[in-house]
């Protein structure tokens, strides 16, 4: 039986895991898909959907929802693709060893993974790989700086002498370079570390005049960043997506059990419900740029976006230079002024864009299959088997309970509320002409055994002040899932001192805790 991700003909043949299988069958799973991917609330984001500041709220700039991505491939690096799972035995395994310490970024630093790095420092200041942008418009060799692309390779598979398109990308975590947006944020973020490598070579060790030893330099910038990187999620991401309430919580009990499942479940928690329903987010046309030198790029389609990358159009990568992206487009601060074209996210809800529609955003299980993430996410949780939503929520109530803490929903009515009210929001909302036939009995069936990924996005819709952050069960799961970030900042050991040292003479005294101040503190070259 085939291994490769998602292209089987017995999609529900089996669940695995130990959790009661879904009732829901392929027609109905068909019909909840199609319902996602015709929502009139994807088809244009300037008709309401969009996710601005309103009253309290921040809002989501659209370059939270990237690197909510980046912190997602953090947290979870499956060890097996789901469908494996009842192919040769076991259960995927998580390789993230450390939550949220950058390992996306780095693998196993440059020892391990020397592909990602530029290994010609014998001081130690091994930098992460950049790559150079090539002339608009046209294939060449030419390179253009500055160099804010991720590293790429060219390889012909029929004749290794000669050259061919950029097929393989030099770094440790393959995912981030799904799309050009997330790719470039990723190369951005090797630039913040090489600017604390290169620090490192003069920056003196705590206490002292002596130098930071060489064989010490990468480790301690690597925690520099990491650290600045946590900082970043905790006090501008979090707030702009997690109920504050429900962040006021974690803040107040930073080492929170709120699910009662243990890490390997809250893993999957996280990997196949809120970070599947945070595509929900993704705009389906973007401004990267207000003009680079003599070009002017104009809006781009997502499908554009999502192709430019070794993995989907080779030829198309290293990226254009019309292509590079203006940050100031994509992450603000509360209150600064913004460009008219200025990029917020879309709203959560039971959505996707029309480029996540695109087979290379999702490959369908069956050619008869609507393509793309939404039916690619629901199969997905079918073959993880996160067992019902009623009873998460029932698991939640009693941890918090157990723990003295009053839970931020009424358990007893929570699912039937919001399945009931979103499941009739969603049928209304679709597009006309685009609904396939259903029973009402099968309906029923669906409505009362919703996947997490669907009840997430309806619980936002309901719950979450109409989409502008995810729900109460939403919030728990990913206040669980970034646990780290909650931490206490102080230094404890010696290399979160010279960590700290060491961002302090890169980047001042004052901690960073947002993207529009690294943006603006980080020289890319």
């Amino acid at each position: 039986m085939s291994h490769r991700d998602l292209e089987i003909d017995d999609v529900f043949a089996a669940t695995s895991g130990t959790s009661q299988p879904s009732p829901l069958t392929e027609e109905m799973t068909v019909y909840l898909a199609t319902l996602l991917n015709n929502n009139n609330s994807s088809t244009d984001a300037r008709k309401g959907f969009l996710n601005a500041p309103s009253g309290s709220h921040l809002g989501v700039p659209a370059g939270y929802s990237y690197l909510f991505q980046l912190a997602g491939h953090d947290l979870v690096f499956s060890s097996l693709v789901p469908r494996s799972f009842d192919d040769i035995g076991g259960r995927s395994q998580n390789l993230r060893q450390e939550k949220l310490a950058l390992e996306t970024l780095f693998g196993g630093g440059p020892i391990v993974c020397p592909h990602a790095f530029d290994m010609n420092h014998a001081d130690g200041t091994h930098q992460l790989r950049l790559g150079k942008f090539r002339p608009a418009g046209h294939m060449s060799d030419d390179r253009l700086a500055p160099a804010a692309d991720l590293p790429r390779n060219r390889y012909n598979a029929d004749s290794p002498g000669s050259d061919g398109p950029f097929t393989d990308v030099l770094i440790p975590d393959s995912r981030n370079d799904d799309n050009n947006i997330l790719a470039q944020l990723t190369a951005f973020f090797h630039a913040v570390y090489n600017t604390l490598v290169a620090q490192s070579a003069t920056t003196p060790m705590p206490g002292t005049q002596d130098p930071i030893p060489p064989h010490h330099r990468a480790r301690v910038a690597r925690l520099a960043t990491a650290r600045l990187y946590r900082r970043i999620l905790r006090h501008d991401l979090l707030p702009r997506i997690m109920p504050a309430d429900v962040l006021a919580l974690f803040d107040s009990t930073p080492a929170l059990a709120p699910l009662g499942r243990n890490a390997a479940e809250t893993n999957d928690l996280f990997a196949y419900g809120i970070a599947r329903m945070a595509h929900s987010m993704v705009r389906p046309e973007y401004m990267l740029n207000n003009g680079v030198g003599d070009h002017d790029l104009g809006e781009v389609d997502l499908r554009k976006i999502i192709n430019h990358s070794s993995l989907h159009e080779p030829g198309m990568v290293p990226t254009p230079i019309d292509w590079k992206i203006d940050w100031n487009l994509f992450f603000t601060a509360p209150g600064a002024p913004l460009a008219d074209n200025f990029n917020w996210a879309i709203r959560f809800g039971p959505h996707t864009a029309d480029g996540m529609t695109l087979p290379t955003a999702g490959k369908p299980t069956k050619a008869t299959y609507p393509a793309g993430t939404a039916m690619r996410d629901l199969v997905r949780e079918k073959w993880i088997g996160l067992g019902r939503v009623q009873d998460l929520i029932q698991a939640a109530a009693a941890a918090l309970t157990a723990q003295g803490i009053a839970t931020p929903f009424d358990a007893a009515t929570h699912y039937d509320r919001i399945a009931n009210a979103g499941m009739a929001t969603l049928e209304a909302a679709v597009r006309p002409g685009h609904k396939p036939p259903m029973s009402d009995a099968n309906k029923a069936i669906i409505t009362a055994n919703l996947p997490l990924v669907t009840f997430l996005a309806l619980e936002a819709q309901i719950d979450g002040s109409n989409g502008a952050t995810y729900g109460p069960l939403g919030g728990l799961i990913l206040g669980a899932s970034f646990g780290p970030v909650f931490a206490d900042d102080t230094p404890t050991r010696t290399d979160d001192h010279i960590a700290l040292a060491l961002e302090h003479a890169a980047y001042g005294t004052a901690l960073i805790r947002d993207m529009p101040t690294l943006i603006a503190a980080t020289e890319i070259t």
